[in-house]
């Protein structure tokens, strides 16, 4: 029996929304494949342009996965906290390098380091020395702060001219107290150095900032280290970054402020570095420091010269000059960091400098 019309009408309504849906389905289908070329789509040169931009993102994560002794969770520490903290994304890293750790929260304690290091004047511009590597510390899952506050028996211009010179500045406590501080510069800015207070704590360091944006030279200063530390039972190995922030209150006195960023490695460290215990035995090794500049200072000021006109380091011909200048510093003379090395290459000069040639008039000669 023929199918009635009403019945075929039917039909016909309910087949035209599923057609309807298929062809904008296919519509989309079109659009986006005309809007997403594929590579078969692109030019020669445009598949060769894509490809050298992948091979160059490529080794710029293989670059800065080896500057970071090759820890996968350092490059994520590096990408994720920048992205999340500054809104910056830098383009070798991958879609798991940007997924946040899931026990951090991104908020404004935990971005606050990285808006103080990018105001204080080192944004998070990877072409800087050491960036690569105090930028991932920033971002990794834990961390332990430390402060340390207090004065030093020191103007301005005399820790200026300390920091400038720090091997002699060691060799000065060394004489005055018998101890064993040691203070090397590893490159030729004295940006980087090593050092150690010859009993529990030792490291290496990069003076990634000398100032605070330009201002107060000398007295704004960002650290970047390693180093080893003997705290009660444990010994310590680890990454930190330090804000060493100085006032001057007269030309025999400063304030200063110790800021520690200390990077655990995993939980169980990190809930030791967090007790309260663990912080004041930090804080006491840090005092012992200061106190051994303050006593030194205290014998030094007090009119004992005697250390150090006979200390064997201090009497060397290179230190000899270094006292002349130290003593001229404490009398009054200005002295800023770069002073050091200015003087260095003068002094190098006047001495390779050929003497000048006289001729003599032989009609004067009799």
């Amino acid at each position: 029996m023929p199918m009635s019309l009403v019945t075929q009408v039917r039909k016909l309504r309910n087949a035209v929304p599923r057609v309807l849906c298929a062809i904008c389905m296919l519509m989309a289908c079109g659009f986006s494949g005309a809007i997403a070329a594929t590579p078969e789509s692109l030019s020669a040169a445009e598949r060769m342009a894509a490809h050298q931009d992948s091979v160059a993102k490529m080794r710029m994560r293989s670059l800065k996965l080896a500057q970071l002794a090759n820890k996968e969770d350092d490059v994520r520490s590096l990408c994720s906290g920048v992205d999340k903290c500054l809104g910056i994304k830098f383009d070798f890293c991958t879609a798991d390098d940007f997924k946040p750790w899931p026990k951090v929260k991104y908020d404004a304690e935990f971005c606050a380091p990285y808006h103080e290091i990018v105001k204080r004047g080192f944004p998070a511009d990877l072409r800087q020395p050491m960036a690569t590597e105090i930028y991932a510390r920033l971002g990794r899952q834990y961390r332990a702060i430390y402060e340390n506050k207090g004065t030093l028996p020191l103007g301005g211009d005399i820790i200026s001219y300390l920091f400038d010179n720090m091997p002699f500045t060691a060799d000065l406590i060394n004489a005055y107290l018998n101890t064993n501080y040691t203070l090397e510069y590893t490159s030729r800015n004295h940006r980087f150095f090593n050092g150690s207070n010859g009993r529990s704590l030792s490291g290496e360091f990069y003076w990634a900032l000398q100032d605070s944006a330009g201002q107060k030279l000398g007295m704004r200063n960002l650290f970047f280290g390693y180093g080893h530390a003997q705290v009660l039972r444990w010994s310590l190995h680890g990454s930190a970054i330090a804000f060493l922030d100085m006032e001057e209150v007269s030309r025999r006195e400063l304030k200063y402020k110790l800021t520690a960023i200390v990077f655990p490695s995993n939980s169980v460290l990190n809930s030791i570095m967090q007790m309260n215990v663990f912080k004041k035995v930090v804080n006491e090794k840090i005092d012992h420091i200061v106190a051994d500049i303050k006593k030194a200072s205290g014998k030094y000021f007090g009119g004992d010269k005697e250390p150090m006109l006979k200390n064997a380091k201090l009497k060397s011909q290179e230190n000899v000059q270094y006292v002349i200048d130290f003593e001229n510093v404490v009398n009054g003379a200005p002295w800023k960091l770069g002073d050091y090395e200015r003087l260095r290459k003068e002094r190098e000069k006047q001495r390779t400098a050929p003497a000048p040639l006289k001729l003599e008039d032989p009609r004067m000669i009799k």
